[in-house]
């Protein structure tokens, strides 16, 4: 089963989020399917402020129209504190900017690619590997239990965000 490519009337650049233990990965799309850029941003040392700095500068360069962040109220989140405050700065920056924001939970996501038969992390990174064409290469090996998360995780945690949003809100 293949994701279909739901775009709205007016092309719109979306810029999800997703914070995690090294910094952050971000997606920047303009269709569920068209992801323009996606990355993993390392911030060291960790900290909120330097990753706010870099989360601004990204902003500042995509120009996005909508914010797209994790719901760590959520069924299924279990952010840290940290992470919790990031989100919620983030989410005020994006209002001072005037851009609308959106945030979904992990069971949001999980929704969405439960139709691909996608459950784990690494099943919905296979799903967006097998349709998004830049993500291809960036699909990483499964993770063994006793591994952290690889590297690359943030990049596809934030795609996953950016094709809930276009799924939920069409």
């Amino acid at each position: 089963m293949t994701l279909k490519d739901k775009t709205s009337d007016r092309e719109q650049i979306v810029l999800s989020i997703y914070p995690n233990a090294i910094g952050f990965g971000f997606a920047v799309m303009s269709s569920a399917l068209t992801v323009l850029s996606s990355r993993v941003v390392q911030v060291k040392p960790v900290s909120n402020r330097l990753a706010m700095k870099r989360i601004r500068e990204i902003i500042n360069y995509y120009e996005p129209k909508i914010i797209v962040v994790e719901d760590y109220k959520g069924i299924g989140s279990r952010k840290s504190k940290r992470i919790q405050k990031m989100i919620d700065t983030i989410s005020q920056y994006a209002h001072t900017k005037h851009l609308k924001t959106y945030s979904y939970a992990r069971s949001h996501i999980r929704y969405v690619f439960s139709n691909f038969n996608a459950h784990t992390k690494y099943e919905i990174a296979c799903v967006i590997a097998e349709n998004v064409k830049n993500m291809e290469h960036k699909l990483m090996t499964p993770r063994k239990t006793s591994e952290s998360e690889k590297y690359m995780a943030g990049a596809f945690d934030a795609v996953s965000l950016g094709v809930t949003h276009f799924y939920m809100e069409n």
